[in-house]
């Protein structure tokens, strides 16, 4: 019996145009990580009609799927992994654009391209997250050696927030004033700045181009919503899961492995078929209480691979059996899920497995 992924594509839309719209309307969108877990193809093609039409990937293989399923010279699809040796070919062949983040990256691009320089690239700087991007030292090198990119099309200048999500942080204007400094030496040369949070920082961080990710899915890294042009974002996803077995357990009775829990009353115990093999990991226990006929449901032993057992014996308005579905995860409860967990969104969403059904 499947646990299913109820996904609203119509939500993910609403969240990008409130987005974009912030943006200037200029907003591509970030769909690595099988577009946080949401499915990538579906997300594209969704956002696409949507008006988006540049989408971000971590990695060329992810790159291919999506150009294999969405062969279109209409969309651009750009790679933050980078210009590695023995992917070359690939991005040629692909019309995939690669981000190039070192000199060395710059060099091997224009080594394999010769003189016929018909790919776009995008020059990443580090700006001070020390993760991705041109050093100060290959930063001041590339500004006194500028015809290194000569004949190169290059499509944006980008850079990426360390600290977004903390609106009063002073590396953020550090980071702003590197970016502002740098690309005063190629004035002609779009930039890629903001990220979801780094939109909310406001127009100067936003420059021609802003790269959604987890705000495509409404909330912040805690699972709060996020609210763009005075409009609250939506969660576009509901996790539901199978009872697949209920039992009267006794008062004194352990429970699970290890007997970490200890019955204190005659209980009905229902045992849910969801577990960390799905991406509902062992320490979300702590925060998950879930609502059935307005009751509260807690789990009790562990969170096992494949389930976890839900002490459902104070549900008295609705008469529950195996095969049912409960709610584990909406817009009610992510946010309390996450508290204290030393978990973020990213993490809950790129987790959720392939045995879960994505419903559309």
């Amino acid at each position: 019996m499947k646990s299913i992924l109820e996904i609203s594509l119509d939500d993910i839309k609403y969240n990008w145009k409130l987005i974009n719209t912030a943006s200037n309307g200029k907003a591509a969108a970030v769909l690595k990580a099988n577009a946080y877990g949401m499915g990538m193809v579906k997300v594209a093609r969704a956002l696409f009609e949507a008006g988006c039409n540049y989408f971000y990937v971590a990695n060329i293989f992810e790159g291919l799927k999506l150009r294999k399923k969405f062969n279109s010279n209409k969309i651009s699809i750009a790679i933050f992994e980078g210009y590695l040796e023995g992917n070359q070919k690939f991005y040629a062949e692909n019309n995939l654009i690669p981000v190039l983040n070192s000199l060395e990256q710059l060099k091997r691009f224009k080594n394999f391209s010769g003189t016929k320089f018909v790919q776009k690239v995008i020059i990443n700087i580090d700006t001070g997250m020390n993760r991705l991007g041109f050093s100060k030292k290959e930063r001041n090198f590339l500004i006194n050696n500028k015809d290194l990119l000569n004949n190169i099309r290059i499509d944006y200048i980008m850079s990426h927030l360390s600290n977004s999500q903390e609106n009063e942080n002073e590396t953020n204007l550090l980071q702003l004033n590197e970016l502002e400094k740098f690309c005063s030496n190629f004035p002609n040369i779009k930039v890629s700045f903001a990220n979801s949070n780094g939109i909310k920082l406001g127009p100067n961080f936003c420059f021609d181009q802003t790269r959604p990710g987890i705000g495509l899915y409404g909330i912040d890294n805690f699972g709060k919503n996020l609210n763009f042009s005075s409009e609250t974002l939506k969660l576009p996803l509901k996790l539901y899961a199978p009872i697949i077995q209920i039992k009267k357990v006794n008062t004194g009775q352990k429970i699970s492995y290890g007997g970490i829990d200890i019955l204190k009353r005659n209980s009905i115990l229902a045992t849910i078929g969801v577990g960390y093999a799905d991406g509902w990991l062992r320490l979300l226990k702590h925060n998950s209480v879930f609502l059935i006929g307005n009751e509260k449901c807690k789990i009790v032993g562990n969170i096992t691979m494949d389930s976890f057992v839900l002490d459902i014996t104070d549900i008295k308005k609705k008469k529950l059996k195996e095969g049912d579905h409960i709610c584990l995860l909406d817009n009610s409860n992510i946010e309390n899920i996450l508290k204290n967990n030393n978990i973020i969104s990213y993490e809950l969403l790129t987790l959720m497995g392939d045995r879960l059904h994505r419903s559309y």
